[in-house]
């Protein structure tokens, strides 16, 4: 039996000249963000991550960082994760510690699979529910 819970996006974010944009695509993967909270977001990545984006990644993720305490790194849908695509889980680590946030990455079979091989001491939570309760704990 497989449980599904059900979450209720609480806002929508209008895209105005001084914030970043909600979605974007960069050389095979597309970026987009969804707020679940005041304090929290989803940035979801779909299709390939290596060296052509990551560093565009980076930028996108880190921007969610500038304007939400706590920032869910939705890998899921990432068919090739690179080994380019490990700065940007150093960067986030950087920009959180310096802005007193958090993130939480929810990996995927590409991103597992690195990970394993690099024996990476990263943890990835297996699904979106886990990652957003993890960040909504106190530390």
């Amino acid at each position: 039996m497989t449980t599904v819970t059900q979450r209720k996006v609480t806002s929508l974010w209008v895209t105005r000249s001084d914030q970043p944009p909600l979605c974007r695509t960069s050389s095979g993967a597309d970026f987009s963000t969804e707020r679940i909270s005041s304090a929290l977001v989803r940035v979801a990545v779909a299709g390939e991550l290596d060296m052509r984006n990551a560093p565009a990644l980076c930028s996108y993720a880190g921007a969610r960082l500038h304007t939400s305490s706590r920032v869910v790194l939705d890998l899921s849908d990432v068919d090739f994760f690179g080994s380019a695509g490990l700065t940007v889980f150093e960067e986030l680590d950087t920009l959180a510690r310096r802005r007193n946030s958090r993130w939480a990455l929810v990996g995927g079979r590409a991103v597992d699979r690195l990970l394993r091989v690099l024996g990476e001491p990263v943890y990835a939570h297996a699904t979106l529910d886990s990652a957003i309760h993890a960040l909504r704990a106190p530390i």
